[in-house]
């Protein structure tokens, strides 16, 4: 499935942050562009910390699972965290807003 740099998405973020006060079996759902979600799950998985940071951590930890993580633009690391089993991504087909 080839997907335009201008998608919108739908997410469920499984993981959270262990200090919020988010149930840790309630996934979050959301909608937005690549852009949009990869802010909204730094936020949610990792709000203390710099997104530079955010990435570094997640890189690491792909690498140590044993994915590759060269040459990583925004749309590729979610597939990344989807693949972790962090996230579930679907795109939402253009037709649905016209």
């Amino acid at each position: 499935m080839k997907i335009e740099k201008n998608s919108l998405f739908l997410v469920l973020i499984w993981e959270k942050d262990r200090e919020s006060n988010i149930k840790e079996n309630i996934p979050i759902l959301a909608i937005g562009n690549a852009r949009e979600i990869l802010l909204l799950c730094k936020n949610i998985l990792t709000p203390k910390i710099s997104l530079l940071e955010f990435f570094k951590y997640y890189k690491k930890l792909a690498e140590t699972l044993g994915y590759n993580t060269d040459f990583m633009e925004v749309l590729d690391f979610l597939k990344l965290l989807e693949k972790m089993k962090i996230i579930e991504m679907h795109e939402i087909p253009r037709e649905v807003f016209m």
